[in-house]
């Protein structure tokens, strides 16, 4: 890597000695030979996997054919020993016929005779398994046992037929000269089974030792090579991608550095000569671009001060009026005029009842904290309805709903908003520690028709603020309303009065007020909107 005589200068490049730190000079030409195979990194670091994965993969295989001849070797064992513990217990069968027989002779009782016939059945039993698991043994010998134990019963049954005629010594004759003589023929067999068996074990057995030293050794040659191999291609690969990441890291320390006349130099043929590439277009077009990128650098920092200045405004205006409001107010593209307009708006004046009596045993600080917890719950009420808080009328809230956002249910919007208001208070009860006899509640009036509404004020100071006729008539219907009570116009009664339940009261003159106005009590609401917060344009 080379760089200019201007700015500061960039690290040298690595020497050609160290450059792949303490690895053997051995490795290089094959390092040098990966970094310009005309294949991507994926590919490289696949290859190296699959080679890795392939000499494993053989591991598994050889490992698993032995394993299965050992497990056959195992099964081959598990049926001779078995072979060898039927022959012993066939031996026992026949060994005890032979003792039935003669003590049934010298005791002449004949329920030992009953004793050979079971004895029989367990060495018919034990035949038929030894049979059965066709473990290596002479062919011909399970069908001389059983002509071998043919000539035993018959010689048995002529032993039984004197028994049972009273003629013992002739009885005894036959079982001395031809049944006893037959059982030692049965024996001869069953023990040279045993015999054959055993060497038949010890063949298993040492073919098994074979086996599992096999597989040992394999395991440990592939586990060698594939670790060897492992790290040969971990070290050619990694280091074929290190070389150039390293020369990549010096040129843009020199360009972070001011000096933009950077030069990498890599035999990569991959995704890293790519990148030096276009490392070094980069490095040519940042030398070129850099006075223009001063000079719009100062543009930026000026246009940025204005729009955080503009922010900052934004969020010192939302302290003061709703979302929707301080929105209106800092969008130049917000479709919002806030000039002042004649518009038909539903008007909300709360005044709680009992604030004085409770001022009278507070301090001014905790008063103050009693106001600010009330307005704090009351403006979210408002705003979570889609109201525009106005101002704060000592202990009551001036609100106003249909602005600057327009809702077609502006009047329902307020109802809701006033009920929910009247639960806030009496929840904020018990954080006010209110005593027993004193009350605190709040009187809601509500009004619904055209005022206007929009900037008023001085160059100075605007203020967004709702003025005209019915923000008298909410005021004074909030004055002369019970504690708890919502009183509200005829006209916000017709529009929501499939929503609530209200009693008509007795028309009243309020001060400033030419007419008798109609006014209800809303008494309970029935179907409260389901989205307040959507708008309507």
């Amino acid at each position: 890597m080379t760089t200019s005589d201007a700015g500061p200068k960039a690290e040298p490049e690595a020497s050609p000695q160290k450059d792949l730190g303490p690895l053997p000079r051995m490795l290089r030409p094959f390092v040098d030979g990966v970094a310009r195979m005309p294949a991507t990194v994926h590919a490289k670091l696949l290859g190296g996997f699959l080679t890795i994965a392939l000499l494993l993969l053989l591991m598994g295989i050889l490992s698993i054919f032995v394993i299965g001849q050992m497990n056959q070797q195992v099964d081959r064992l598990i049926a001779l020993e078995t072979q060898k513990d039927l022959a012993r217990q066939a031996i026992y069968s026949v060994t005890g016929q032979s003792h039935y027989r003669a003590m049934a002779l010298i005791t002449q009782v004949d329920s030992w005779n009953d004793k050979i016939a079971t004895a029989k059945s367990n060495f018919a039993d034990d035949i038929n398994a030894i049979e059965t698991l066709r473990a290596p043994i002479d062919p011909q010998l399970i069908d001389r046992l059983r002509a071998i134990d043919e000539r035993f019963a018959a010689a048995g049954e002529v032993v039984l037929s004197h028994f049972q005629a009273g003629d013992l010594d002739q009885a005894l004759s036959v079982h001395i000269s031809a049944e006893h003589e037959i059982s030692h023929e049965l024996e001869d067999e069953l023990n040279a089974l045993i015999s054959e068996s055993s060497d038949a074990m010890q063949s298993q057995l040492a073919n098994f030792q074979d086996n599992r030293r096999f597989l040992t050794i394999t395991v440990a040659a592939f586990s060698v090579v594939s670790l060897l191999t492992a790290l040969a291609f971990g070290a050619v690969l990694s280091w074929s991608l290190i070389r150039p990441v390293r020369k990549i890291d010096v040129a843009l320390a020199g360009i972070a550095d001011g000096n933009f006349e950077q030069i990498v130099d890599v035999p990569n043929r991959d995704e890293f000569g790519r990148l030096t590439t276009n490392l070094n277009r980069t490095s040519e077009r940042l030398a070129s671009l850099y006075s223009e990128l001063t000079s719009l650098n100062q543009n930026l920092e000026n246009t940025i001060e204005e729009q955080l200045s503009q922010l900052r405004r934004t969020e010192e205006l939302r302290r003061y009026v709703s979302p929707h409001v301080a929105d209106a107010i800092v969008s130049v593209a917000g479709g919002v005029t806030l000039r002042p307009t004649r518009r038909n708006l539903t008007i909300l004046v709360t005044d709680i009842r009992g604030f004085t009596t409770l001022s009278e045993r507070m301090e001014p600080e905790e008063l103050v904290d009693a106001l600010n917890l009330y307005f704090t719950a009351m403006t979210d009420v408002v705003f979570r309805h889609g109201g525009t808080l106005d101002k704060y009328l000592g202990d009551g809230i001036l609100a106003f709903f249909g602005d600057p956002i327009p809702f077609a249910d502006h009047a329902e919007r307020a109802v809701a908003a006033a009920f929910e208001g009247r639960e806030v208070l009496e929840r904020l009860r018990s954080d006010l520690m209110l005593k027993l006899d004193e009350e605190l509640a709040v009187g809601i009036g509500i009004s619904t028709g055209y005022v206007t509404v929009g900037n008023v004020g001085s160059e100075n100071r605007l203020e967004y603020t709702v003025i005209g006729n019915h923000v008298n008539v909410a005021s004074r219907l909030s004055t002369k309303a019970a504690a708890g009570q919502v009183l509200v116009t005829d006209r916000t009664m017709a529009a929501v009065r499939d929503q609530v339940i209200g009693t008509e009261l007795e028309a009243i003159t309020l001060k400033g007020v030419q007419r008798p106005i109609r006014i209800f009590e809303i008494n309970q609401l029935v179907d409260a909107p389901t989205d307040i917060t959507s708008s309507e344009s």
